[in-house]
């Protein structure tokens, strides 16, 4: 859900329950390779455990944002490849 689930309404979720996978906004690789990485992978200790979810239509940026995650200590990496061929992901997530 993107423009949703920033890290303060996941810290609202936790509050709810203690036990559920929690989900980031999806983050393109672009964005993590290229731009504040260190924001955009932050969160609250409390909200463990703590999926990122990654888009991105190239496989090696893929591996890398999937290891900048799991150093950054999140739980889970939740892929999403988009071959460039498709006409997805649509406009918003690109210009995220």
């Amino acid at each position: 859900m993107m423009t949703h689930t920033d890290r303060h309404f996941r810290y609202f979720l936790r509050l709810l329950s203690r036990h559920v996978m929690l989900y980031t906004e999806m983050v393109t690789t672009g964005a993590l390779i290229h731009g504040p990485a260190d924001k955009l992978m932050r969160y609250n200790p409390e909200e463990h455990p703590l999926a990122i979810q990654l888009g991105g239509s190239e496989p090696e940026a893929l591996a890398r944002c999937a290891r900048m995650a799991a150093a950054a200590g999140y739980e889970a990496v939740n892929l999403k490849h988009w071959p460039v061929v498709r006409a997805w992901p649509p406009p918003r997530v690109m210009t995220k």
